[in-house]
């Protein structure tokens, strides 16, 4: 009977061939037929965030930005400056998310940090203070 590998070693695996630049398409297929041949498909999401989480250990970081419009060439070196002091990033590459309902400003989320600075966030903290 094989043994059931962790999703550590399973992230662990494939962050390294990331940065070692093998193909994210060949990458990808592996990952995709493993997970249906093992039954572990719903480990994805779960999977893809380990990964995130050793590229960033490795100084390549993969953020989330939510922001209510597309973000300007200021805006992604500011968001750099913050994830810089961070991580000791060598590389970022940033996943926007257009989202109107926070309202201005923007989340950013990285794999163990979190930053809101959304007027949505400051809304709802006002508002629970002064109940």
């Amino acid at each position: 009977m094989a043994t059931r590998l962790s999703r550590r070693k399973i992230a662990e695996y494939y962050g390294k061939e990331i940065l070692k630049g093998t193909s994210l398409k060949q990458l990808t297929q592996e990952l995709s037929a493993f997970l249906i041949d093992t039954r572990r498909t719903r480990e994805l999401v779960l999977i893809v965030r380990d990964i995130e989480d050793v590229l960033a250990r490795s100084g390549t970081v993969i953020a989330d930005v939510t922001s209510i419009e597309p973000l300007d060439e200021t805006a992604k070196k500011s968001i750099s400056a913050l994830v810089s002091t961070v991580y000791n990033t060598t590389e970022l590459h940033i996943r926007q998310h257009i989202d109107a309902t926070i309202i201005g400003g923007v989340h950013i989320q990285l794999p163990n940090e979190e930053f809101d600075g959304t007027l949505r966030h400051k809304l709802t903290r006002l508002s629970a203070n002064k109940l």
